[in-house]
């Protein structure tokens, strides 16, 4: 699952490069607020507690992984973070603009594509090789295992589950804030 909504203000609707990467760094370093973990519980309530929780060591996964967990076990790895991005301080005509945010996310999926860094397709989906071989290890152990990350890095490896037959389930995962998605190990 997705991490519940991290406690933020909402962006500007216009930034600059540097506006943006301050957003990020404060997304990042944001955790949940109270009425989100009120939700979040009162959200879980109606799932069955799982044997083992992973999750990304950023504070709004970490504190999903929490509520969700209900006490179960819970493994923080920071191969599941969010796929890095920032937007490069170079001197480009379209990098020393004012954007929408919406323009901003755009080009950074444009890079990812493109293995701009910080960490681009070719490296993501390594990555998501390396978390599917840890969650293959953990999940021969326990018969119900959650996954707390983020969404774009969720969507790489639910992807790359699917592609080697090693779940069943929905072809994408909810990216709802705090929305489980169930998958049936293969």
């Amino acid at each position: 699952m997705r991490h519940g909504r991290p406690d933020l203000p909402d962006n500007p609707f216009f930034m600059t490069r540097e506006t943006f990467n301050r957003f990020l760094e404060a997304y990042d370093a944001a955790g949940l607020s109270d009425r989100e973990k009120d939700r979040l519980r009162r959200l879980y309530e109606g799932y069955p507690r799982p044997d083992l929780v992973v999750t990304s060591d950023l504070p709004r996964a970490r504190e999903t992984a929490e509520l969700f967990a209900r006490s179960a076990p819970i493994i923080e790895d920071p191969v599941f973070r969010e796929i890095p991005v920032r937007l490069p301080d170079v001197p480009t005509w379209f990098l020393s603009r004012l954007w929408p945010g919406e323009i901003w996310w755009g080009y950074l999926r444009f890079a990812w594509f493109y293995d701009i860094p910080p960490e681009g397709q070719k490296k993501s989906l390594e990555r998501a090789q390396t978390a599917i071989g840890k969650l293959e290890q953990y999940q021969s152990d326990v018969p119900n295992l959650a996954v707390v990350s983020h969404s774009g890095f969720l969507l790489v490896l639910i992807d790359q589950l699917q592609r080697a037959g090693r779940i069943q389930g929905r072809r994408l995962p909810h990216i709802g804030f705090g929305l489980p998605t169930d998958y049936i190990w293969q």
